[in-house]
C-alpha cells in the first residue's frame, strides 16, 4: 500500500505542491492516524469544518473546501460517505501547453465494493450548501440494489456536476441519483441538481432508472442517458410531482429544464413530464418509451425535439398521456412518432410514420449513402476525442433543399404570434452554437456544422511508398457525395475525362501533378506518386458533400490543401498532418465553423 500512496501523491503532489487543496494520497479507503489521506478522510475533515490542525494527514493551515483525485485513479469504497458541507471534489492533472484536453477523458474513478450507495448528500439543515463534482466517474456496488434512495447519490442539497460519468448504480428509486426536490413541510430550501456534460449509462431502478426526483427541481444540459432501465416501465428521468406554486412560473422560460441531450436504449420512458418542466431541443431515440405526458397547466412542456422509434416488443410509443381528459402539456415544433398529438397547426409538430432510422447498426460505422439512401440518422457514436457520444442526423439525397429533413432548419419564427413558442437552445449538445436566426435552428440535440474549408491534408512518405490517410473528419456532419450523383450534382462530365470518383473530387494544381490519387465514401484518400521523385507535390482538394451540393454552383465543394512530400532517405521524422486539424487541432477547427459559419450558403426553400 505504501507504494502505491506515495505514487498517488507524488503525483498530484508534483503539480500542486503550492496549492491548499486537500489532495488525496491514497486510493485506500482507510481512517488511521498516519501521513496518508484518503478520500473519507479529506471529506470528514471537510464536514469537521476543517480544524488547522488537519485530520489524518489530511488538510492543515490555509487549505480550503476543495478535494483533489488522480486522474485515472481508481478509489475504492467499503461503505457510503456522507456529504453534510459544502466541497468540490474534482479530477486534477497537468497537461501540455500545446495538447487539447477532453473534459472527462481522463476522469477518476469512484467505486463502491460492498452493497452500498456512495455519497449521501444531506447536512440535515434548513439552508442548502451546494457540492460540486467535476470530472468524476462512479461505479456502483454491482451487487443488486445499492440502495432503497439513490444507487450512487442521495441529494438533499445543492449538488453540481459537470462532465461526470454514472455507471451500474441500482436502487428501487433512482439508480444513479435520488433527489429529494422538496423542502419539508414547506421549511427550508429544496434541493436542486445542476447537471452538465455527463453520461448515465446502464443505471437501474424500479422507477427512476438513471434519476428519480420528488419534484423536477433540476437542469440538465448536453447529456447522454443511454442503457438505463426502469424495470416498472416508468421513466428513466422519473418525477414523483409538479411543483405546486404555478402561479411562479413562466412558459418557456422554466427554472426547470432538459435541453440539449440524447435519451438512447433506455428500458422505460425517457422522461415524465410533469407541471414546471421544460424539454427543448432533445433527441429521444430507440427507448422502450419516449414522453410521458401528465400536467395539470401548461405548464410543462416540449419542444424542438425528436422523439421518434421508441417501442417496446415491436410496439411503437413515442408519447403517452396519463389522463387525455386533463393533460394540459404543450408539444411545439417537434418530430414525433407513434401515440403523439400533433395539437394545432400553430404548433408546428410534424409526425413521422417512417421506418427507416439508423443506417446501420445500434452503434457504430454509418453507412454511405449509396448503401443507405433513407434513414435519419447514422448509429450512435464516440469519437476517439470526445466524451460524449450522439447520433448525427443525415442529409439525404432526396432532399431538395435542407427545408426538406424533418430535423434540418425547422426553426421558427414568432411572426404568427404563437403564445407557446419556444425557442431553440443557444448551443447543441457538443457545444456547437446554432444560429442567432432561430429559423435556422436544428430540430433535436446535435445542430448539423458545414464548415467552409477543410484544414491542410497531407502526409510525408518514402520513395516506393503510397500516401493514405482519411478525410471524413474534416468534412464536418456531413457524407461525400457517390460517384454515380456526381454528373446531375456538378452538372457536368469529370473534366479530366476520366469517370467520377466519390466526392465528385477535383484537384486544383499549383504546379504539374506528381501522382494519381483515388477517393472512395467511406473518405479513404490514397495518393500513389508517379515516380521517384524528390520534394513536395502541393494542390488543393475540392469535394462535394451531402451539405455543400445546397450551395451556389460556384462555390459547391469543401476545399484543403494537401501536401505530399516523398524523400530518399529513410530516416526522415514524421510529418504527417492529420485530419484531426493539423496545427489547428479541432479547437481551432470548430472555431472556424462558429466564426464562419455555413448558413449563408442554404437557400430558401
Amino acid at each position: 500500500m505504501l507504494k502505491q500512496s506515495i505514487g498517488v501523491g507524488m503525483l498530484l503532489l508534483a503539480g500542486h505542491a503550492f496549492s491548499a487543496e486537500i489532495t488525496v494520497t491514497t486510493t485506500e479507503d482507510i481512517v488511521k492516524d498516519d501521513k496518508e489521506c484518503s478520500l473519507r478522510e479529506a471529506i470528514e475533515y471537510i464536514n469537521m469544518e476543517m480544524p488547522e490542525a488537519g485530520y489524518n494527514g489530511c488538510g492543515g493551515k490555509d487549505t480550503y473546501a476543495s478535494i483533489a483525485l488522480t486522474k485515472n485513479a481508481v478509489y475504492k469504497l467499503n461503505k457510503k460517505i456522507d456529504i453534510k458541507a459544502e466541497m468540490n471534489i474534482k479530477t486534477v492533472y497537468d497537461s501540455n501547453v500545446n495538447e487539447d484536453v477532453v473534459l472527462g477523458l481522463n476522469n477518476a474513478v469512484i467505486e463502491m465494493t460492498t452493497q452500498d450507495q456512495i455519497f449521501n448528500i444531506d447536512n440535515n439543515d434548513k439552508g442548502l450548501v451546494t457540492v460540486n463534482f467535476k470530472e468524476i466517474t462512479f461505479k456502483g456496488c454491482k451487487q443488486g440494489q445499492c440502495a432503497e434512495k439513490g444507487g450512487i447519490l442521495y441529494n438533499n442539497e445543492k449538488l453540481v456536476l459537470e462532465n461526470v460519468k454514472f455507471q451500474a448504480g441500482s436502487a428501487r428509486l433512482g439508480g444513479a441519483i435520488y433527489n429529494v426536490g422538496f423542502s419539508e413541510e414547506g421549511v427550508g430550501s429544496a434541493s436542486r441538481l445542476h447537471i452538465r456534460t455527463s453520461i448515465f449509462e446502464n443505471n437501474t431502478a424500479v422507477e427512476g432508472g438513471a434519476i428519480y426526483s420528488e419534484a423536477p427541481a433540476y437542469e440538465i444540459y448536453a447529456s447522454l442517458f443511454k442503457g438505463n432501465e426502469s424495470s416498472s416501465g416508468r421513466a428513466i428521468v422519473y418525477n414523483q410531482n409538479g411543483l405546486a406554486d404555478l402561479s411562479k412560473l413562466v412558459f418557456s422560460n422554466p427554472h426547470n429544464v432538459i435541453a440539449n441531450s440524447t435519451f438512447f436504449k433506455n428500458k422505460g420512458f425517457a422522461i415524465n413530464v410533469r407541471d414546471g418542466l421544460g424539454l427543448n431541443n432533445l433527441t429521444v431515440v430507440k427507448n422502450s418509451g419516449g414522453i410521458e405526458f401528465n400536467t395539470t397547466s401548461e405548464h410543462g412542456y416540449l419542444a424542438n425535439s425528436v422523439v421518434i422509434g421508441n417501442a417496446v416488443n415491436s410496439i411503437r410509443q413515442d408519447c403517452k398521456v396519463v389522463d387525455a381528459n386533463t393533460d394540459k402539456s404543450v408539444l411545439y415544433n417537434n418530430l414525433l412518432g407513434s401515440g403523439c398529438s400533433v395539437g394545432p397547426v400553430a404548433n408546428l409538430n410534424d409526425l413521422w410514420s417512417e421506418s427507416s432510422l439508423l443506417a446501420g447498426e445500434d452503434e457504430g460505422t454509418c453507412k454511405t449513402l449509396t448503401d443507405d439512401r433513407t434513414s435519419l440518422f447514422c448509429p450512435f457514436s464516440t469519437a476517439s476525442n470526445a466524451f460524449i457520444g450522439y447520433l448525427r442526423p443525415r442529409i439525404l439525397l432526396d432532399y431538395a433543399t435542407f427545408f426538406s429533413s424533418p430535423i434540418l432548419n425547422k426553426g421558427t419564427t414568432t411572426s404568427d404570434g404563437n403564445e407557446h413558442h419556444v425557442y431553440c437552445e443557444s448551443s447543441d449538445q457538443r457545444g456547437t452554437l446554432r444560429n442567432l436566426d432561430d429559423v435556422w435552428c436544428d430540430r433535436g440535440a446535435i445542430e448539423i456544422v458545414v464548415p467552409v474549408s477543410m484544414p491542410r491534408l497531407g502526409q510525408d512518405i518514402r520513395i516506393g511508398e503510397v500516401a493514405k490517410f482519411n478525410i471524413l473528419d474534416a468534412l464536418g456532419d456531413s457524407d461525400l457525395i457517390p460517384k454515380e450523383e456526381c454528373r446531375l450534382v456538378m452538372g457536368m462530365e469529370n473534366p479530366t475525362g476520366e469517370p467520377w470518383q466519390d466526392g465528385c473530387p477535383v484537384l486544383k494544381q499549383s504546379t504539374e501533378s506528381k501522382g494519381k490519387f483515388t477517393l472512395n465514401l467511406n473518405g479513404d484518400f490514397e495518393y500513389r506518386p508517379n515516380g521517384n521523385w524528390h520534394g513536395a507535390d502541393i494542390f488543393e482538394l475540392r469535394v462535394v458533400t451531402s451539405s455543400t451540393r445546397f450551395n451556389t454552383s460556384d462555390k459547391n465543394y469543401l476545399a484543403a490543401e494537401v501536401r505530399i512530400i516523398q524523400e530518399k532517405t529513410n530516416d526522415m521524422e514524421s510529418k504527417t498532418v492529420k485530419t484531426s486539424g493539423g496545427a489547428l487541432g479541432w479547437t481551432g477547427l470548430f472555431a472556424l465553423m462558429g466564426l464562419v459559419g455555413f448558413r449563408r450558403y442554404k437557400k430558401s426553400p
